[in-house]
């Protein structure tokens, strides 16, 4: 796993921890030739068969962070397409939920980019803000740099 960079502009009153991202497992490819136990490649390369899933992981601990309700973090994973193409839709999130407790809370994401991209090679960004109860943003942001995915056609 990665860690990703987080910045979080309240002082010290709420600190992420512990933050990383990885890429999960693929699915399995619609027309494989063989398959053996135990396949789950996560080589960055998939077929335009498979599914890709993306699993981030942090904790939150301070005052702050027991007062928070009501609060999300928003997750992202961003492809950019090398070339003329673009990825369409090119953007894949999910939301999760702040938990107002005492101690450390630990948190995890996991976001799937379906099967069905387009072949070629792709640029990935894994991005968390931070929205309070109104929605609007708070000062807590983090990213990643996945790298680079490679799509083939079967």
């Amino acid at each position: 796993m990665a860690s990703f960079n987080a910045e979080v502009n309240l002082n010290a009153g709420f600190q992420i921890l512990n933050e990383n991202v990885r890429l999960g497992a693929e699915s399995n490819d619609g027309s494989p030739i063989w398959t053996f136990p135990g396949d789950t490649p996560t080589n960055r390369i998939l077929s335009t068969d498979q599914s890709l899933r993306v699993e981030a992981k942090w904790t939150t601990q301070g005052p702050l962070a027991t007062l928070m309700g009501n609060c999300k973090y928003v997750c992202r994973v961003f492809l950019e397409q090398m070339g003329q193409d673009e990825a369409s839709p090119g953007t894949y999130s999910t939301v999760v939920n702040h938990i107002p407790v005492v101690g450390p809370q630990n948190y995890s994401a996991i976001i799937v980019i379906p099967r069905g991209l387009s072949e070629g090679v792709y640029r990935m960004v894994f991005s968390l803000n931070m929205l309070g109860a109104s929605g609007n943003p708070i000062p807590v942001a983090g990213f990643a740099d996945l790298g680079f995915l490679q799509v083939f056609n079967n």
